[in-house]
Protein backbone atom coordinates (compact mmCIF):
# COMPACT_ATOMS: atom_id res chain seq x y z
CA UNK A 1 0.00 0.00 0.00
CA UNK A 2 1.41 3.23 -0.83
CA UNK A 3 2.23 6.13 1.93
CA UNK A 4 -0.37 8.39 2.41
CA UNK A 5 -0.14 12.02 1.38
CA UNK A 6 -0.16 14.19 4.42
CA UNK A 7 -0.51 17.89 5.14
CA UNK A 8 0.39 19.27 9.39
CA UNK A 9 -1.63 22.10 9.89
CA UNK A 10 -0.05 23.95 12.49
CA UNK A 11 -1.35 27.06 14.65
CA UNK A 12 2.33 28.90 14.23
CA UNK A 13 5.75 28.28 12.85
CA UNK A 14 9.13 28.36 15.33
CA UNK A 15 10.84 30.69 12.75
CA UNK A 16 7.91 33.11 14.25
CA UNK A 17 7.11 31.66 17.66
CA UNK A 18 9.04 29.20 19.64
CA UNK A 19 6.44 27.43 21.75
CA UNK A 20 5.65 23.94 22.27
CA UNK A 21 2.89 23.29 19.99
CA UNK A 22 4.55 24.64 16.85
CA UNK A 23 8.08 23.02 17.33
CA UNK A 24 6.08 19.69 17.95
CA UNK A 25 4.75 20.43 14.30
CA UNK A 26 7.62 21.53 12.58
CA UNK A 27 10.02 18.42 14.04
CA UNK A 28 7.57 15.98 13.22
CA UNK A 29 7.16 17.99 9.71
CA UNK A 30 10.97 17.73 9.21
CA UNK A 31 11.26 13.79 10.58
CA UNK A 32 8.96 12.44 7.76
CA UNK A 33 10.74 14.49 5.32
CA UNK A 34 13.69 12.99 6.04
CA UNK A 35 12.06 9.32 6.03
CA UNK A 36 10.99 10.05 2.82
CA UNK A 37 6.97 10.77 3.26
CA UNK A 38 5.35 13.05 0.85
CA UNK A 39 4.27 15.84 3.33
CA UNK A 40 3.86 19.38 3.47
CA UNK A 41 3.16 21.94 6.48
CA UNK A 42 0.88 24.45 6.78
CA UNK A 43 1.38 27.21 9.92
CA UNK A 44 -0.50 30.43 10.73
CA UNK A 45 1.82 33.48 11.11
CA UNK A 46 1.18 36.18 12.94
CA UNK A 47 3.80 38.23 11.71
CA UNK A 48 1.95 37.89 8.45
CA UNK A 49 -1.28 37.88 9.64
CA UNK A 50 -0.36 41.93 11.23
CA UNK A 51 1.09 42.55 7.28
CA UNK A 52 -1.86 41.28 5.47
CA UNK A 53 -4.14 43.20 7.69
CA UNK A 54 -2.77 46.98 6.60
CA UNK A 55 -1.72 45.52 2.64
CA UNK A 56 -4.50 42.89 2.17
CA UNK A 57 -1.51 40.51 0.66
CA UNK A 58 -2.57 37.18 -0.72
CA UNK A 59 -3.56 34.72 2.36
CA UNK A 60 -1.46 32.19 1.94
CA UNK A 61 1.86 32.41 0.57
CA UNK A 62 4.98 29.84 0.20
CA UNK A 63 7.90 30.02 2.99
CA UNK A 64 10.01 27.01 1.73
CA UNK A 65 9.76 23.73 -0.04
CA UNK A 66 6.54 22.39 0.72
CA UNK A 67 6.03 25.03 3.58
CA UNK A 68 3.26 27.16 3.55
CA UNK A 69 2.59 29.78 6.10
CA UNK A 70 -1.01 31.40 6.37
CA UNK A 71 -2.83 34.49 7.35
CA UNK A 72 -5.81 34.19 10.23
CA UNK A 73 -6.83 37.72 9.96
CA UNK A 74 -10.43 37.66 10.45
CA UNK A 75 -10.94 35.11 12.87
CA UNK A 76 -13.09 35.43 16.09
CA UNK A 77 -12.08 36.77 19.62
CA UNK A 78 -11.24 33.26 20.31
CA UNK A 79 -9.41 32.32 17.78
CA UNK A 80 -11.80 29.22 17.36
CA UNK A 81 -14.01 30.35 14.70
CA UNK A 82 -13.27 32.92 11.46
CA UNK A 83 -15.16 35.90 11.30
CA UNK A 84 -14.90 36.41 7.81
CA UNK A 85 -16.04 32.96 5.89
CA UNK A 86 -14.34 34.39 2.77
CA UNK A 87 -10.78 34.65 3.91
CA UNK A 88 -11.98 30.76 5.74
CA UNK A 89 -12.96 29.80 2.29
CA UNK A 90 -9.94 30.79 0.56
CA UNK A 91 -7.66 29.18 2.91
CA UNK A 92 -9.89 25.58 2.77
CA UNK A 93 -9.60 25.90 -0.95
CA UNK A 94 -5.77 26.01 -0.87
CA UNK A 95 -6.04 22.87 2.03
CA UNK A 96 -8.28 20.86 -0.58
CA UNK A 97 -6.38 21.57 -3.32
CA UNK A 98 -3.07 19.89 -1.66
CA UNK A 99 -5.13 16.67 -2.23
CA UNK A 100 -3.44 15.49 0.63
CA UNK A 101 -4.84 12.02 2.12
CA UNK A 102 -3.92 13.01 5.95
CA UNK A 103 -4.74 16.17 7.68
CA UNK A 104 -2.76 16.55 10.83
CA UNK A 105 -3.70 19.70 12.75
CA UNK A 106 -1.78 20.34 15.49
CA UNK A 107 -3.95 22.33 17.51
CA UNK A 108 -7.33 24.23 16.54
CA UNK A 109 -6.11 27.61 17.51
CA UNK A 110 -5.46 29.77 15.13
CA UNK A 111 -7.14 27.25 12.54
CA UNK A 112 -10.89 27.67 13.70
CA UNK A 113 -13.26 24.16 14.38
CA UNK A 114 -15.27 25.98 11.29
CA UNK A 115 -12.77 25.57 8.83
CA UNK A 116 -11.86 22.42 10.04
CA UNK A 117 -15.68 21.06 9.84
CA UNK A 118 -15.71 23.23 5.83
CA UNK A 119 -12.19 20.64 4.52
CA UNK A 120 -13.94 18.10 6.38
CA UNK A 121 -16.98 18.56 3.69
CA UNK A 122 -14.80 19.29 0.95
CA UNK A 123 -12.78 16.18 1.22
CA UNK A 124 -15.11 13.42 2.73
CA UNK A 125 -12.55 10.97 1.63
CA UNK A 126 -9.37 12.23 3.63
CA UNK A 127 -8.44 11.09 7.11
CA UNK A 128 -8.20 13.99 9.61
CA UNK A 129 -6.25 13.85 13.06
CA UNK A 130 -5.63 15.97 15.39
CA UNK A 131 -2.85 16.70 18.25
CA UNK A 132 -3.89 18.17 21.49
CA UNK A 133 -1.10 20.37 23.09
CA UNK A 134 -3.41 21.85 25.99
CA UNK A 135 -7.32 22.68 27.14
CA UNK A 136 -8.29 25.63 25.29
CA UNK A 137 -11.35 23.64 24.12
CA UNK A 138 -12.07 23.16 27.70
CA UNK A 139 -11.03 25.92 29.61
CA UNK A 140 -11.26 29.50 28.15
CA UNK A 141 -8.54 30.85 30.85
CA UNK A 142 -5.93 30.09 27.71
CA UNK A 143 -6.45 26.51 28.43
CA UNK A 144 -4.45 26.75 31.60
CA UNK A 145 -7.76 25.19 33.82
CA UNK A 146 -6.29 27.62 36.60
CA UNK A 147 -8.72 29.68 38.13
CA UNK A 148 -8.76 33.41 37.12
CA UNK A 149 -9.25 35.20 39.98
CA UNK A 150 -6.28 32.90 41.81
CA UNK A 151 -3.63 30.34 40.85
CA UNK A 152 -6.17 27.44 42.01
CA UNK A 153 -6.57 24.83 39.91
CA UNK A 154 -9.29 24.20 38.17
CA UNK A 155 -10.06 20.11 38.30
CA UNK A 156 -13.51 19.56 36.85
CA UNK A 157 -15.17 22.03 33.73
CA UNK A 158 -18.83 22.57 34.42
CA UNK A 159 -20.95 25.94 33.11
CA UNK A 160 -20.89 27.60 36.60
CA UNK A 161 -17.55 26.92 37.54
CA UNK A 162 -16.82 28.70 34.14
CA UNK A 163 -19.05 31.65 34.79
CA UNK A 164 -17.62 31.97 38.42
CA UNK A 165 -13.83 32.67 36.15
CA UNK A 166 -15.58 34.44 33.08
CA UNK A 167 -18.50 36.55 34.54
CA UNK A 168 -19.10 38.35 31.46
CA UNK A 169 -20.29 35.29 30.00
CA UNK A 170 -23.55 33.08 29.51
CA UNK A 171 -24.05 29.89 30.93
CA UNK A 172 -26.08 29.76 26.98
CA UNK A 173 -22.49 30.63 25.68
CA UNK A 174 -20.86 27.73 27.33
CA UNK A 175 -22.88 25.59 26.30
CA UNK A 176 -23.22 26.59 22.52
CA UNK A 177 -19.31 26.26 23.10
CA UNK A 178 -18.82 22.62 24.17
CA UNK A 179 -21.18 21.41 21.73
CA UNK A 180 -19.57 23.10 18.79
CA UNK A 181 -15.97 21.95 19.54
CA UNK A 182 -17.50 18.63 20.75
CA UNK A 183 -19.30 18.10 17.03
CA UNK A 184 -16.40 19.06 15.19
CA UNK A 185 -13.63 17.44 17.34
CA UNK A 186 -15.65 13.85 17.14
CA UNK A 187 -15.97 13.84 14.10
CA UNK A 188 -11.60 12.94 13.19
CA UNK A 189 -10.75 9.95 12.51
CA UNK A 190 -8.20 9.93 15.32
CA UNK A 191 -6.88 12.68 18.42
CA UNK A 192 -3.25 12.11 19.87
CA UNK A 193 -2.45 12.83 22.82
CA UNK A 194 1.32 13.52 24.00
CA UNK A 195 0.17 12.44 27.77
CA UNK A 196 -2.06 10.01 29.70
CA UNK A 197 -3.01 12.97 31.52
CA UNK A 198 -4.57 15.30 28.85
CA UNK A 199 -6.31 12.48 27.45
CA UNK A 200 -8.01 11.65 30.39
CA UNK A 201 -9.03 15.31 30.08
CA UNK A 202 -10.43 15.13 27.08
CA UNK A 203 -12.47 12.03 27.79
CA UNK A 204 -13.75 13.64 31.07
CA UNK A 205 -14.84 16.61 28.76
CA UNK A 206 -17.14 14.15 26.42
CA UNK A 207 -14.64 13.77 23.74
CA UNK A 208 -14.78 9.91 23.30
CA UNK A 209 -15.99 9.25 19.57
CA UNK A 210 -12.73 9.21 18.34
CA UNK A 211 -9.67 6.61 18.83
CA UNK A 212 -7.20 8.59 20.95
CA UNK A 213 -3.68 7.20 21.66
CA UNK A 214 -0.95 9.07 23.57
CA UNK A 215 2.13 9.51 21.37
CA UNK A 216 4.49 11.24 23.13
CA UNK A 217 5.76 14.64 20.42
CA UNK A 218 8.79 14.17 18.75
CA UNK A 219 12.13 16.04 19.67
CA UNK A 220 13.79 16.04 16.62
CA UNK A 221 16.66 14.73 14.34
CA UNK A 222 19.24 16.91 15.35
CA UNK A 223 18.09 16.83 19.12
CA UNK A 224 18.28 12.75 18.90
CA UNK A 225 21.43 12.79 17.09
CA UNK A 226 22.96 14.24 19.74
CA UNK A 227 25.32 11.43 22.02
CA UNK A 228 24.09 11.07 25.99
CA UNK A 229 26.94 12.05 27.58
CA UNK A 230 26.89 11.33 31.87
CA UNK A 231 28.07 14.86 34.08
CA UNK A 232 30.19 14.67 36.48
CA UNK A 233 27.36 14.06 39.60
CA UNK A 234 30.17 15.27 41.87
CA UNK A 235 30.64 18.85 40.14
CA UNK A 236 27.05 18.87 38.90
CA UNK A 237 25.19 18.36 41.84
CA UNK A 238 24.32 21.58 42.84
CA UNK A 239 23.89 23.45 39.75
CA UNK A 240 20.45 24.55 39.18
CA UNK A 241 18.69 25.61 35.82
CA UNK A 242 15.25 27.03 35.06
CA UNK A 243 14.44 27.10 30.99
CA UNK A 244 11.39 28.37 29.56
CA UNK A 245 9.43 32.08 29.61
CA UNK A 246 8.71 33.59 32.58
CA UNK A 247 5.17 33.81 32.17
CA UNK A 248 2.56 33.66 35.44
CA UNK A 249 1.78 29.77 34.78
CA UNK A 250 5.61 28.76 35.00
CA UNK A 251 6.11 29.12 38.47
CA UNK A 252 9.77 30.98 38.56
CA UNK A 253 8.02 32.78 40.87
CA UNK A 254 8.20 29.84 42.89
CA UNK A 255 11.19 28.89 42.04
CA UNK A 256 12.96 32.83 43.39
CA UNK A 257 10.98 32.62 46.81
CA UNK A 258 12.34 28.82 47.17
CA UNK A 259 16.25 29.54 46.27
CA UNK A 260 16.83 31.77 48.86
CA UNK A 261 15.51 29.31 51.60
CA UNK A 262 17.62 26.55 49.95
CA UNK A 263 20.85 29.02 50.22
CA UNK A 264 20.43 29.05 54.09
CA UNK A 265 21.26 25.17 54.34
CA UNK A 266 23.00 24.72 51.04
CA UNK A 267 24.88 27.99 50.24
CA UNK A 268 26.87 26.63 47.40
CA UNK A 269 23.97 26.49 45.13
CA UNK A 270 24.06 28.04 41.77
CA UNK A 271 20.76 28.75 39.67
CA UNK A 272 20.36 29.77 36.25
CA UNK A 273 17.72 31.14 34.69
CA UNK A 274 17.56 30.21 31.13
CA UNK A 275 14.78 31.96 29.20
CA UNK A 276 14.54 35.50 30.71
CA UNK A 277 16.79 38.51 31.98
CA UNK A 278 16.73 39.67 35.42
CA UNK A 279 14.45 42.90 34.10
CA UNK A 280 11.97 40.34 32.39
CA UNK A 281 11.09 38.52 35.84
CA UNK A 282 11.08 41.27 37.73
CA UNK A 283 8.39 43.25 35.46
CA UNK A 284 6.21 40.67 36.30
CA UNK A 285 7.13 39.55 40.14
CA UNK A 286 8.03 42.96 40.98
CA UNK A 287 7.57 42.29 44.92
CA UNK A 288 10.34 39.54 44.75
CA UNK A 289 13.18 41.92 43.83
CA UNK A 290 14.36 41.69 47.59
CA UNK A 291 14.56 38.13 46.98
CA UNK A 292 16.63 38.23 43.61
CA UNK A 293 19.00 40.58 45.86
CA UNK A 294 19.45 38.10 48.67
CA UNK A 295 19.82 35.81 46.25
CA UNK A 296 23.30 37.42 44.93
CA UNK A 297 25.65 35.71 42.84
CA UNK A 298 23.98 32.16 43.61
CA UNK A 299 21.74 33.57 40.97
CA UNK A 300 22.10 34.13 37.02
CA UNK A 301 19.91 35.41 34.11
CA UNK A 302 21.34 34.06 31.20
CA UNK A 303 18.68 35.57 28.69
CA UNK A 304 16.66 34.01 25.82
CA UNK A 305 18.15 30.85 24.22
CA UNK A 306 17.70 29.03 21.05
CA UNK A 307 15.96 25.28 21.40
CA UNK A 308 18.37 24.40 19.32
CA UNK A 309 21.12 25.04 21.78
CA UNK A 310 18.26 23.36 24.55
CA UNK A 311 20.36 20.02 24.78
CA UNK A 312 23.94 21.78 25.14
CA UNK A 313 22.95 23.99 28.06
CA UNK A 314 21.37 21.57 29.94
CA UNK A 315 24.18 19.29 30.13
CA UNK A 316 25.77 22.90 32.08
CA UNK A 317 23.78 22.16 34.66
CA UNK A 318 22.72 19.36 37.57
CA UNK A 319 19.42 19.50 37.62
CA UNK A 320 16.58 21.17 35.53
CA UNK A 321 13.48 22.63 37.62
CA UNK A 322 10.05 22.50 36.04
CA UNK A 323 7.81 24.78 38.96
CA UNK A 324 4.81 25.21 36.67
CA UNK A 325 1.97 26.02 38.43
CA UNK A 326 -0.94 24.92 35.85
CA UNK A 327 -1.16 21.14 34.56
CA UNK A 328 1.44 21.55 31.93
CA UNK A 329 0.84 18.76 28.76
CA UNK A 330 4.17 17.14 27.72
CA UNK A 331 6.05 20.27 28.40
CA UNK A 332 9.42 20.26 25.63
CA UNK A 333 11.47 21.15 28.27
CA UNK A 334 11.73 17.52 30.21
CA UNK A 335 12.19 15.84 27.11
CA UNK A 336 14.91 17.99 26.75
CA UNK A 337 16.25 17.66 30.10
CA UNK A 338 16.06 13.58 29.48
CA UNK A 339 17.60 13.85 26.07
CA UNK A 340 20.58 15.81 27.27
CA UNK A 341 20.72 13.29 30.68
CA UNK A 342 20.19 15.80 33.20
CA UNK A 343 17.12 15.03 35.84
CA UNK A 344 14.25 17.10 36.84
CA UNK A 345 12.74 18.06 39.32
CA UNK A 346 9.09 19.22 38.77
CA UNK A 347 5.89 20.05 40.17
CA UNK A 348 3.57 17.20 41.41
CA UNK A 349 0.68 17.22 38.93
CA UNK A 350 -0.23 16.63 35.43
CA UNK A 351 1.85 16.02 32.59
CA UNK A 352 4.78 16.92 34.64
CA UNK A 353 4.15 14.35 37.33
CA UNK A 354 3.94 11.93 34.51
CA UNK A 355 6.37 12.24 32.49
CA UNK A 356 9.03 12.98 35.52
CA UNK A 357 9.00 9.11 37.76
CA UNK A 358 10.34 9.63 41.05
CA UNK A 359 13.30 7.93 42.13
CA UNK A 360 14.35 7.43 37.79
CA UNK A 361 13.91 10.54 36.23
CA UNK A 362 13.85 13.05 39.02
CA UNK A 363 12.20 14.51 42.15
CA UNK A 364 8.71 15.96 42.44
CA UNK A 365 8.02 18.99 44.72
CA UNK A 366 4.00 19.46 45.71
CA UNK A 367 3.08 22.16 43.32
CA UNK A 368 3.49 26.38 44.13
CA UNK A 369 4.91 25.91 47.47
CA UNK A 370 8.14 27.03 47.64
CA UNK A 371 9.00 25.33 51.05
CA UNK A 372 9.26 22.02 49.69
CA UNK A 373 10.99 23.31 46.23
CA UNK A 374 13.52 24.72 48.56
CA UNK A 375 13.76 21.22 50.72
CA UNK A 376 14.09 19.21 47.22
CA UNK A 377 16.86 21.17 46.10
CA UNK A 378 18.48 21.09 49.28
CA UNK A 379 18.69 17.04 48.88
CA UNK A 380 19.40 17.18 45.28
CA UNK A 381 22.96 18.77 46.10
CA UNK A 382 23.76 14.88 47.46
CA UNK A 383 26.06 13.65 44.39
CA UNK A 384 25.19 10.56 45.37
CA UNK A 385 21.84 11.14 44.76
CA UNK A 386 22.75 13.11 41.12
CA UNK A 387 24.56 10.43 40.22
CA UNK A 388 21.84 7.52 40.43
CA UNK A 389 19.47 9.24 39.02
CA UNK A 390 21.71 10.70 35.90
CA UNK A 391 21.96 6.75 35.33
CA UNK A 392 18.08 5.80 35.53
CA UNK A 393 17.17 8.72 33.17
CA UNK A 394 14.93 7.62 30.81
CA UNK A 395 15.90 9.15 27.06
CA UNK A 396 13.05 10.45 24.85
CA UNK A 397 11.15 8.38 21.64
CA UNK A 398 12.85 7.61 18.66
CA UNK A 399 12.19 8.56 15.13
CA UNK A 400 11.04 5.24 13.94
CA UNK A 401 8.76 4.70 16.76
CA UNK A 402 7.19 8.14 16.43
CA UNK A 403 6.34 7.38 13.05
CA UNK A 404 4.99 3.66 13.80
CA UNK A 405 2.83 5.07 16.09
CA UNK A 406 1.66 8.35 13.70
CA UNK A 407 1.11 5.55 10.86
CA UNK A 408 -1.54 3.21 13.09
CA UNK A 409 -3.44 6.49 13.91
CA UNK A 410 -3.49 7.32 10.20
CA UNK A 411 -4.29 4.12 9.55
CA UNK A 412 -8.43 3.91 8.02
CA UNK A 413 -10.95 2.85 10.60
CA UNK A 414 -14.28 3.47 10.76
CA UNK A 415 -16.54 6.09 8.35
CA UNK A 416 -16.40 9.41 9.76
CA UNK A 417 -19.80 10.60 10.94
CA UNK A 418 -21.51 13.15 8.45
CA UNK A 419 -20.10 16.81 8.27
CA UNK A 420 -22.06 19.70 9.74
CA UNK A 421 -21.23 23.18 8.55
CA UNK A 422 -20.42 25.55 11.06
CA UNK A 423 -21.84 29.27 11.26
CA UNK A 424 -19.16 32.30 10.21
CA UNK A 425 -19.57 33.99 14.00
CA UNK A 426 -19.82 32.23 17.18
CA UNK A 427 -22.02 33.56 19.55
Amino acid sequence: MAEPRICIVAHSHPEFSKGGGELAAWRQFEAMRAAGRDVRLVAASEVGTQYAGLRGIEPVTALGADEYLYMFDGMAEDRLAWDDPFKRRVLVAFLAGLDCDVYHFHHYWRVGVDLIDELMQARPEARFVMTMHEMLAICLHHGQMVKTRARELCRRETPMSCLACFPDQTLERFAYRKATLLTVLSRFDSIVHPSEFIRDRYRAWGLTAPRDVVVENYLGDPLLALPRVAADAGAMAHRFGFFGQPTSFKGLDVLLRALPMALRTSPGILMTIFGAEREDALRLFPVLEPLVEECGASLTFAGRYDPADAVALMRSVGWVVVPSVWWENSPVVIQEARRAGTPLIVSDIGGMAEKVLPGIDGLHFKRAAPVDLAAAMVAATQPTLRAELGASLRDVLGRAEFLRELDDAYAPHAPRREAILMPARRA
